[in-house]
């Protein structure tokens, strides 16, 4: 993909405000699961992001939210779960009955394992969203946008906002990670 617009002075104020909006919605998502809606979302925005010229190489390495959700996985393995009770009997036999008790086994394990492992989390999402912030403000401390001072200093304002929420979310969740009695 190839930078279509020109990351003027207007639209890099709108995308700081924009930014910290998302930043402050985004905090009042559970962190550690997957929202589809949310990933959606974030790849819409990432994607509109590296448009523009001035962002375009600096966000390439940024991967795309993965949008799969463990009521997706669930019903994956529950279709072939009821796949092979329906059609393994009469087709494999004795194998139907290995393949059923891999499969309990399996759909079992799927409510252990962290949905963060298969998709990505409210979490991962910020953490992009930072580097985003990130960003924009080494583009703006280096001068590269020409704003004047009363902008210069709307525009710091407001990424240091989203740049200190999402810096807060990531903390707060890695605490009560901690304190966690599991």
């Amino acid at each position: 993909m190839v930078a279509e617009k020109t990351l003027t002075r207007n639209e890099y104020y709108k995308l700081a405000h924009e930014c910290r909006d998302y930043a402050l919605r985004l905090a009042n998502f559970d962190q550690n699961l997957v929202d589809r809606a949310l990933c959606l979302e974030f790849n819409a925005f990432l994607k509109r992001v590296r448009r523009y010229d001035r962002l375009h190489q600096p966000l390439e390495g940024i991967r795309p939210a993965r949008p799969i959700t463990r009521r997706m996985v669930l019903s994956v393995v529950i279709i072939a779960w009821v796949l092979v009770i329906l059609l393994g009997a009469s087709i494999f036999g004795r194998f139907a009955l290995l393949a059923n008790s891999t499969i309990f086994t399996l759909v079992i394990a799927l409510l252990v394992v962290p949905p963060p492992i298969y998709g990505t989390s409210v979490e991962a999402i910020e953490g992009r969203l930072f580097f985003v912030v990130q960003t924009m403000q080494t583009m703006l401390e280096s001068g590269e946008m020409a704003f004047s001072e009363a902008a210069y200093f709307n525009v710091r304002d407001v990424l240091r906002e989203a740049s200190d929420e999402l810096r807060q979310q990531v903390y707060l969740n890695r605490m009560s990670e901690r304190t966690r009695p599991w």
